[in-house]
């Protein structure tokens, strides 16, 4: 599946911009206008630091919010590709964030697309823009849920149902009543918790057509995505057992065995967020590839999560996002991107990016 074009909305702001403030190490980290906390021993709320968009997503929440942030990532693609012809042509494959809150599958499911339906509906509403919904699917998962859709969207592919997709992920972690939850569960980072999350925002889409419908005259970097595999660890959040990291190098092994891209540097892409628990089972998965062969230890290790927050179900595609953003601009300094997830509803998963010959460079990245 190649990369045609990309469209992002976050606290970085646009695709383009928000790559390269990433790369510089340019944050905009703010306080909460609603949610505040008192750590032990003082007298005034400390606030809460949080990533939102600048000015777009203010005074929204819900559903809102969300409408917000996809009307931003639709915004900043259609800069590349028009809108109302892509959209005319290509299935939609779209990560959400998960409000099942404990229903059995088929509910979950049923809640996602209706929660779908109506931010991309009303987002292309906002724009003028009218696409038809017979191709619309939507997928939860947290972090993983863009893995979800980019295999979603490979099958289809495969079947050749679909020549082009547009893939992609919205999440706000900033929104106040989800802000007061993680802080009720001790999940923020505040002076009294060091290894919390920092929460963020962002929607980010991926236009991908199949090899076959890609012209060979056309001058564009051959960015592909070669591999996704994905797995389940027993969801042990709130349990206190922590994971061993087995299943996620399962996930990263299995990627690395299916893009070889002519030689042996990668770079990974973590959703590390600042919680101890997935900080450990990363570390464990890391041990288990060295010991494999499958790592060497000297790979670079890219955490969006310092530049954006954690921007949940959104993570894998502004992951992908900055990654083909590397290639274009030649600092990705290896021919292979490995995007590693780990969800806290168990999904465990891994994609990879490779590039090929980048017209006018006049060789590799």
């Amino acid at each position: 599946m190649r990369v045609e074009a990309m469209g992002m909305s976050s606290s970085l702001g646009p695709v383009a911009t928000a790559a390269a403030a990433f790369r510089a190490g340019i944050v905009r980290p703010k306080p909460s206008a609603d949610v505040a906390t008192f750590a032990p021993g003082d007298s005034e709320p400390q606030p809460v630091t949080v990533y939102e968009l600048p000015g777009s997503t203010f005074g929204f929440s819900g559903v809102g919010r969300l409408v917000s942030i996809a009307m931003d990532a639709l915004e900043d693609l259609a800069t590349y590709v028009p809108l109302q012809t892509i959209g005319q042509e290509a299935g939609v494959f779209l990560a959400l964030p998960d409000f099942s809150n404990g229903m059995g599958p088929q509910e979950a499911a049923a809640a996602a697309e209706r929660l779908g339906r109506q931010v991309l509906g009303r987002a292309l509403d906002g724009l003028g823009v009218c696409w038809p919904e017979d191709r619309w699917c939507f997928f939860t998962g947290g972090s993983a849920g863009f893995a979800l859709a980019l295999e979603a969207a490979r099958r289809e592919m495969e079947r050749r149902s679909l020549e082009t997709c547009i893939v992609g992920g919205l999440d706000s972690l900033v929104d106040p009543e989800h802000l007061r939850y993680l802080l009720g569960d001790r999940r923020l980072k505040t002076a009294d918790n060091p290894v919390g999350l920092l929460p963020g925002e962002a929607g980010a889409l991926l236009v991908l057509r199949s090899r076959r419908s890609v012209r060979k005259s056309e001058a564009t970097p051959a960015i592909e995505f070669t591999s996704v595999h994905i797995a389940h660890e027993p969801n042990s959040l709130g349990t206190g057992r922590r994971p061993d990291g087995r299943v996620l190098s399962s996930c990263v092994q299995a990627v690395l065995r299916a893009s070889f891209a002519g030689d042996s540097k990668v770079l990974l892409v973590s959703d590390l967020n600042g919680e101890e628990r997935r900080a450990w089972e990363w570390g464990n998965a890391l041990v288990h590839l060295k010991a494999s062969g499958a790592l060497h230890g000297e790979e670079p290790v890219w955490v969006p999560a310092t530049g954006f927050g954690d921007v949940g179900a959104a993570g894998g595609a502004v992951g992908a996002c900055l990654s083909v953003r590397a290639f274009l601009r030649g600092y990705a300094l290896a021919r292979r991107i490995v995007v590693v997830s780990q969800a806290d509803s168990g999904e465990r998963a891994a994609f990879s990016l490779v590039v090929g010959d980048i017209p006018g460079r006049g060789g590799r990245t």
